[in-house]
């Protein structure tokens, strides 16, 4: 290994490493009063950061997130990269590598001495490796067409997250003798912007699933590769700051502008972005061939339907999890996209609210899973849970038969209004008996079912109360929903309690035993609880 006695000669954008960070240079001169030359990095992540590229009162330097930047001299530490098959050859096959340098294979497992021949033999063979694995290294340029091609001609899968590599033409030149490549991972990375449309015409032509997250690109760029990516089938570019899809023609309406190209992409990761207006999202709802979509961990508030019966004609699985709807109308509108089969829709606030109302409300009104398959006609699997014929009847059934005791006297444009598919329930299940014969059975049969409990705070079981309170819940609730009420009730949390009650054995009159609450997906009818029962919560933290 050569030993550096000089530092290297740095430009603007270059990517460098120093002390297992990486950076991008962004400014290199004189910093008054200092004297000397210094360099401004805006580093990828935080941890090497102190400020934002100014000093005092100055900006040298603008970096995207505050508190990256920082100054440093120039050393001859500092590393500016290697070519793809110096690295794999440092990893795979060189010779001169001690024993704590190395590893086995196309692992990062380190190999003790003995194992040494061995190891040599197999790295010796790069040749025939087809998975590659060069994250968090100092991969920066291409080698030698010729050479690449002959070293490695079977990689199918190469991982180049996490690096030195400055802009797209040099990853272009790095993969462009990898005819085989199939996959390919380039998340955090940090490449120049693109300000025309490239010409990449075989480097990424084979490429079916590209890894991109938190490179922060915008969709402009995106759309600039996409000519280059003519069979991707698989994009992962979550995480990088998108509020819009791509610039909005203003003399058009934005769902209008429809995405054009990725003609054979079928399943787009979007997660973790900032979409708000789902009409970014119906620009993707022209996509030919678009079966899966994720969605979540975005800022999208609500959901409209499909303008056209050509709208996301073959999506089939949706992830909207841990957005902002906060109505059911969304869930409405979503239950219109008919060829979606797999949705998952948890940690919505309407999802969060309803559950707590379902969790305190005695009344036996619909949980958010039966609401939610009962307003989505089409689909067959909720939040990775598969909906069989008979989950889907009793929802509806359930949900229906609610619905129209909600709405006793109301208009039915206004019961329509806010259960959109009402009609089409009554048409398939029979529309409910709401008289007031049948509505005060119907309440006595509810009241009856109702089980008065008091839940008693202890430390141990023969321990003092701490505190106690008295509810009616039903019979019908699962031992996960009545923890659920205890915690907002006794302020005791839902994963530290124990439930149990005192009862007398059935078989020998006169001996009590102690009954838990142990399964949560079990109702409470299940344990045979009385009428008026203690229930003993005690806190497994005491």
């Amino acid at each position: 290994m050569v030993i550096k006695t000089e530092p290297p000669k740095l430009e603007l954008g270059q990517r460098i490493a120093l002390d297992h960070s990486r950076g991008t240079v962004r400014f290199l001169g004189a910093v008054p009063p200092t004297k000397g030359e210094w360099i401004g990095v805006e580093w990828d992540t935080e941890e090497r950061g102190k400020h934002s590229g100014e000093r005092d009162g100055i900006q040298y330097f603008t970096c995207k997130f505050p508190g990256t930047g920082s100054f440093t001299r120039p050393s001859p530490n500092i590393n500016v990269g290697q070519t793809l098959l110096e690295i794999l050859k440092e990893r795979y096959v060189d010779e001169e590598l001690t024993v704590d340098d190395l590893y086995l294979g196309e692992t990062n497992v380190k190999v003790d001495i003995y194992d040494f021949d061995r190891v040599k033999k197999k790295n010796s063979q790069l040749h025939l490796m087809q998975i590659i694995g060069l994250a968090n290294t100092n991969v920066s340029t291409a080698a030698d067409f010729d050479e690449t091609q002959k070293a490695c001609p079977e990689i199918q899968d190469l991982d180049l997250s996490s690096t030195l590599i400055a802009t797209w033409q040099d990853l272009a030149d790095i993969v462009a003798p990898l005819s085989k490549l199939t996959v390919l991972r380039i998340s955090r990375n940090r490449f120049h912007p693109l300000t025309a449309q490239p010409s990449f015409e075989y480097a990424f032509k084979n490429i079916r699933c590209l890894a991109m997250n938190r490179i922060f690109i915008s969709w402009d760029e995106m759309n600039m590769l996409e000519p280059s990516l003519p069979n991707l089938e698989i994009l992962q570019i979550g995480f990088n700051l998108f509020t819009e899809l791509g610039k909005s023609d203003e003399s058009t309406p934005v769902e209008d502008q429809k995405i054009k190209g990725f003609v054979k992409l079928e399943d787009l990761h979007l997660e973790g972005n900032k979409l708000v207006d789902w009409n970014q999202i119906l620009r993707l709802s022209r996509l030919p061939k678009l079966k899966s979509l994720d969605l979540s961990e975005n800022r999208i508030a609500n959901v409209i339907g499909p303008r056209d019966p050509e709208d996301f004609k073959h999506l089939e699985s949706l992830r909207i999890n841990d957005n902002d709807l906060k109505e059911w109308s969304s869930i409405d509108q979503l239950g219109l996209y008919t060829s979606l089969k797999s949705v998952w829709i948890q940690k919505n606030p309407v999802m969060t609210q309803a559950a707590e109302d379902a969790t305190a409300d005695n009344s036996g009104k619909p949980d958010v899973r039966t609401i939610t398959i009962a307003r989505m006609a089409h689909i067959d699997q909720l939040n990775g849970t598969e909906i069989l014929k008979k989950n889907r009847i009793d929802a509806e059934l359930y949900y229906l038969k609610n619905a129209a005791f909600s709405n006793v006297g109301a208009e039915l444009a206004t019961i329509q209004a806010l259960h959109p598919r009402f009609e089409q329930l009554c048409e398939i299940h029979g529309r409910p008996d709401t008289s007031d014969e049948r509505r005060k059975a119907t309440s006595d049969l509810i009241k009856d079912r109702l089980l008065n409990i008091t839940f008693v705070a202890k430390d141990k079981i023969d321990g003092p109360v701490k505190a106690s309170v008295q509810r009616g819940v039903l019979g019908s609730m699962t031992v996960r929903n009545v923890k659920n009420l205890v915690q907002k009730l006794l302020r005791i949390s839902a994963m530290r309690q124990v439930l149990l009650f005192i009862a007398e054995d059935p078989v020998y009159a006169g001996v009590m035993h102690k009954v838990f609450l142990k399964d949560d997906l079990r109702m409470l009818s299940h344990y045979d609880i009385p009428d008026g029962t203690e229930v003993i919560v005690l806190n497994q933290a005491k």
